[in-house]
């Protein structure tokens, strides 16, 4: 079977609407799962040991409480660390194009094997003149352009989390999860890294610039967000139109 042109632009149409809307989905269940996700506890009963007291001893295990040379400040897999989340993004890139070249040709020819240079030719292709073998070309090209690109961004926030694991080397992974509903409008927090105890200050916290690998997700969901939102259908009029 053959299809025609028009059956084949509505065959296309429909595989395109199919993908956006299929994407579409994705994103959203993707969000759905990580506002599900941060409902959730981060503290596994694994990080955190059951001291079992010997019969008679009144020893209560190794706590802060009854360390005398020890601070508070978190170092093993279950404390708690605060995070001062001072993220300031500034970043401005400037370019500048500016080219100029002038190329010029200048051809000139004299007898050739013994005739004169216009062989003779006095109406040359009927314009009244004589055949001209002389050259001169001139080729010039300019180019300018100028382009900014700049983007800023700054998020600002206190938040706890939990050491997951303790290295060797006395740094910490962390990870962190806040999830806030207010007037039916849920903002969620997410964050994980590493920290380096020499960063840690004297009331345990330790700022978002001195945290290694450092990753944060805010996401939103409610009337707000779905607000701020372009309609799927003018998502898919801007995927498929050419211009």
């Amino acid at each position: 079977m053959i299809m025609t042109k028009k059956q084949k632009t509505k065959k296309l149409m429909r595989a395109a609407l199919t993908a956006v809307l299929t994407l579409s989905l994705c994103a959203c269940a993707g969000k759905d799962s990580l506002l599900k996700e941060a409902r959730e506890t981060v503290i596994p009963d694994s990080l955190y040991a059951k001291d079992e007291r010997a019969e008679g001893s009144l020893w209560p295990g190794v706590t802060y409480e009854n360390m005398l040379a020890s601070d508070a400040k978190a170092s093993r897999a279950g404390d708690i660390i605060t995070i001062l989340v001072e993220e300031n993004i500034d970043s401005t890139q400037t370019a500048t194009t500016d080219t100029d070249k002038t190329t010029t040709i200048e051809l000139e020819s004299g007898r050739l094997l013994g005739l004169p240079s216009n062989l003779g030719i006095q109406n040359f292709l009927g314009s009244g003149n004589g055949f001209d073998p002389n050259l001169d070309a001139t080729v010039a090209r300019s180019n300018q352009g100028n382009g900014t690109t700049t983007r800023s961004g700054q998020l600002t926030a206190t938040i706890s989390a939990v050491v997951m694991e303790a290295y060797p080397n006395g740094n910490m992974k962390i990870q962190a999860k806040r999830a806030l509903t207010i007037n039916f409008e849920e903002q969620t927090m997410l964050l994980s890294g590493v920290v380096r105890p020499a960063d840690i200050n004297f009331d345990n916290t330790v700022s978002s610039t001195k945290v290694a690998a450092l990753e944060i997700t805010y996401v939103g969901k409610g009337v707000i967000t779905d607000e701020q939102r372009v309609g799927w259908a003018y998502r898919i009029l801007g995927w498929v139109w050419p211009f």
